[in-house]
Formats: structure tokens, sequence, C-alpha cells
């Protein structure tokens, strides 16, 4: 039987509610774009908290306030928004993917992305309004006349999506969830256009899930290859956006032994690359150790499906603080040491255990 591999995606931010100090840039960021059109002449002190926490989420090496504050500002806040939408690999996923809140952010993501029809409906959508995808994910700091940034309104714009893809979900895409969908949008004036649309959605989102086959592959992943060698940006942007998510993380637990596995690998390669490539920043060997080696919730689950792979993952991140690339603190040395040998002492306890069986018999 053929196994089919599965690779649903989503927007993290959204997803996870809370992604660190992220989603308190994006605040800051949000509040100076509507001062900066209620009181203009007092910006100082927003300003500040704006910088103050670009350096806390380390923008401070690709973002840096060498020109005007407002296209430093605009800048910023356009790298948090894609940040916020960007697909990440939540897992491994093998067969269909299942129904509910999963497969409603996988069909948003594709009309975030613009792929077919669901690009088309978020399209449509938008144009009611006067507005393109486009437009508002390109100046994210401007203001619509309802007094919100560009960056809120497709955020309510996708909520839109959300909740009509979520109706059609419930009952399958028949018919009968269209006309409930295009019901319950109020805020379309084409209520016949719109019918019409989430027909197409509907005739398209049942068809590929009757057939198992993953439009991510063909559509998504494409058009984000980049080379990460030659791309400092985007080896930060992926970084933030995946390897930080505490969603990528629980999309791993939720597979066992296979996705402690797997994240280990995953944080072996990222040591091993970067000696190659020299692509990874202080900063970020400290914040993958807190994420992985140092977490109690990770250290937890590891110890309990796989010990082995939290040992190699330990191991991985203890030879890169003693290598010429990481200028790891004192304090985490001494904690990967520790962590180190308690995982030591078992497997050493096991071996011994096992040489006495063999010896007895």
């Amino acid at each position: 039987m053929e196994r089919r591999r599965t690779e649903y995606l989503c927007p993290p931010m959204r997803m996870a509610g809370s992604f660190g100090a992220i989603s308190q840039l994006e605040y800051v960021l949000t509040a100076y774009f509507h001062l900066r059109v209620i009181e203009p002449w007092d910006l100082e002190v927003i300003k500040d908290k704006v910088r103050k926490q670009a350096a806390i989420c380390h923008f401070f090496d690709d973002r840096t306030e060498d020109w005007e504050f407002d296209a430093y500002a605009a800048t910023l806040y356009r790298t948090v928004c894609e940040l916020k939408h960007t697909p990440i690999r939540t897992g491994l996923a093998n067969g269909e993917l299942p129904a509910g809140e999963a497969r409603v952010e996988y069909l948003l993501l594709l009309a975030h992305e613009g792929c077919g029809v669901f690009g088309e409906l978020l399209r449509f959508l938008a144009a009611q309004a006067g507005y393109t995808p486009e437009e508002l994910c390109e100046h994210p700091g401007l203001m619509t006349e309802e007094e919100q940034t560009y960056g809120q309104w497709y955020d309510d714009l996708l909520d839109r999506m959300r909740k009509l893809i979520a109706i059609m979900d419930c009952e399958e895409y028949s018919g009968q969830s269209v006309l409930e969908a295009a019901a319950a949008e109020s805020g379309c004036a084409d209520k016949k256009g719109l019918a019409a649309m989430l027909l197409r959605v509907s005739d398209e989102a049942s068809a590929w899930l009757r057939a198992g086959d993953s439009p991510i592959l063909r559509y998504v992943w494409p058009r984000r290859k980049h080379l990460l060698s030659e791309d400092a940006e985007e080896i930060r942007r992926r970084f933030r956006s995946e390897a930080m998510n505490p969603l990528f993380i629980g999309g791993m637990a939720a597979h066992g032994r296979r996705g402690a596995m797997a994240l280990a690998a995953y944080v072996a390669r990222s040591c091993q690359w970067d000696a190659l490539c020299q692509g990874l920043e202080n900063w970020m060997y400290e914040d993958m150790t807190r994420a992985y080696a140092l977490n109690p919730n990770v250290q937890r689950w590891m110890r309990l499906v796989c010990p082995g792979a939290l040992r190699h993952l330990t191991g991985s991140l203890l030879a890169a603080a003693h290598g010429p690339r990481w200028h790891a603190s004192l304090q985490t040395r001494t904690e990967l040491q520790w962590l180190y040998r308690s995982l030591e002492k078992p497997q050493q306890s096991r071996r011994e255990t096992k040489e006495t069986e063999i010896g007895q018999a």
C-alpha cells in the first residue's frame, strides 16, 4: 500500500496565539501607526518602545534604522506580517489531512499564497472594499478609512475567509453549506457573485479531498524556495517562523518517538550546516538551546518517548557550544553538560545490566 506524505502548513503566530516577543513587536508597531495619525507631534515614547522591542527580537541585524523612522517601521511591520503568515511544517503527517481546524487553516494558507480558486476568493472579498491582497501585504502600515492598518484589515479578511471555509467544511462542502456560508457573510454586497465563487471553492476542495492530493508541494514550496547559504535574511526568517515556533515543536511532539528523532536530526543538521555555511548567529544558538534541550516540557516529553533522541540533540548543541561558531555563555555550557551527563547514566546502567545478564547466561 502506497503511503502518501502530506505537508500541511499554517500561519504560525495566529495558530500559536502568542509567538514570543514578536507578537509584542507587532502590537507596538500597530500602536505607532495609529498614533502617527492621531497624535503625530508626540511619537518619541512609542518610537523608543519599537526600537527596544526590535532589539529584543534581534531585528537589529537585518533591519537597521538608517533612514527615516516611518520607512524603518513600515519595513519592520511588513517583515513581522510576513512571519505571521509564513507556511511552516507542523510535523510529520501521513495520509489525508484531518477534518476541522487543521484543514481549514490549510485551505486558508492556499488562499494567502494565491493558489487556485482559494486565492480567487480572497481577491474577490478584498475587491469588495477596493483593495488587493498584494496591496494589503506590501503596505501593512497604511491606514484604512475605518482607522485600521492594512495589516489589521488583512487579518480581518482572513478571519472572514476562515469562517466561510469552516461553515463549508462542516458539511463536507455540500451545496447546502455553500448557501449557508454565503448567507453568513454580511460584509459582501455581491451575494450572487459570492455564492458562485463559494461553489467553485466547494467543488475544488471536495475534489481535492476525495483525491487525497496535496497542492502544497506544487504551489507553495516552489515559491518559497531560496538559497539559504546566500541569503542571511531568509535564514533568519525561517529560523523565527519554524525552529522557534511552538506550533512546529508541538506538531513534532504529536508523532511521539518519530517526532523526537526528527527534532534531534533537525538540530544536528542545523549545527552541521552552520559549520560549513556559517549561517546561524549566536542568538540563534542560544534561543534554539532554550527552546529544545533546556525546555522542561520538551525534556520531559523526549525522556518519555525517546531518551536517545534527547541525548543526540544535547550532544549536537554541546559540541557546537565548544566550537568556534557559537560563543556560548558559561551557564549555558554548564547546563548542557549536566543534562548530557544525566542522560549518559541511565544508558551506562542499562549497558552494565545487559553485560551482567550475558555473563550469567
